[in-house]
């Protein structure tokens, strides 16, 4: 009798690890952040024209400018090796568009910041969500300003999904994430919202 519940404990207990081992991993298990440096490849159609007049606010980096296209801005838009003369603007790594060529109406500025720091600009998080450096106003969480929006992308549908205050470096990424119900775009609220703490797949400067 003690041998035959010993089997039936012995065959749950595999049953179970059996189960276990078949269960998807989860989404959220990231094991490094990849951290790119980012450069477009010259994209093949038609050429727009216009100028730049300061660089980045998206792209904290050499390289990068804010340029007048028609009556649009394109932020960023990035130089092309070995010709000052044209640019690639509206590229997207984490959506893979490929933008457009930009040829000058006139020089580029001069840089102010020359030596300026990489700082993350897309990054896809472990929940698939993609955020992306903003260049307007900043709305604020907690009093402190939203630098990144989120969005999951299902074929040709966006649908907002938050925003990012910080992120903390390490081998694995952390961003600090609220819902757009967190967001305020007056005074800060008197209602305090604490961050989800959710991993960075990968991060494009």
């Amino acid at each position: 009798m003690r041998r035959r519940r010993y089997l039936v404990s012995f065959l749950m207990m595999l049953c179970a690890t059996s189960v276990q081992a078949q269960m998807p991993v989860s989404p959220l298990i990231v094991s490094q952040t990849d951290v790119i440096q980012f450069t477009p490849a010259i994209p093949t159609g038609g050429v727009r024209k216009g100028s730049c007049w300061t660089e980045s606010i998206a792209v904290n980096r050499t390289g990068a400018w804010r340029c007048a296209v028609g009556n649009g801005i394109s932020d960023p838009c990035f130089t092309i090796p070995a010709n000052r003369t044209q640019l690639v603007c509206g590229a997207n790594p984490a959506l893979k568009t490929n933008g457009f060529v930009l040829k000058l109406t006139k020089p580029l500025p001069k840089s102010s910041l020359p030596d300026r720091k990489p700082e993350p600009w897309l990054f896809r998080l472990a929940d698939n969500s993609i955020c992306e450096a903003m260049t307007g106003t900043l709305p604020a969480v907690n009093g402190e300003p939203a630098r990144w929006s989120c969005a999951i992308h299902i074929r040709d549908q966006v649908r907002p999904a938050g925003v990012v205050t910080a992120l903390t470096p390490g081998k694995i990424w952390l961003a600090d994430k609220f819902p757009e119900s967190a967001v305020s775009h007056g005074p800060p609220t008197a209602k305090k919202f604490e961050p989800e703490k959710v991993p960075v797949k990968v991060i494009w400067e």
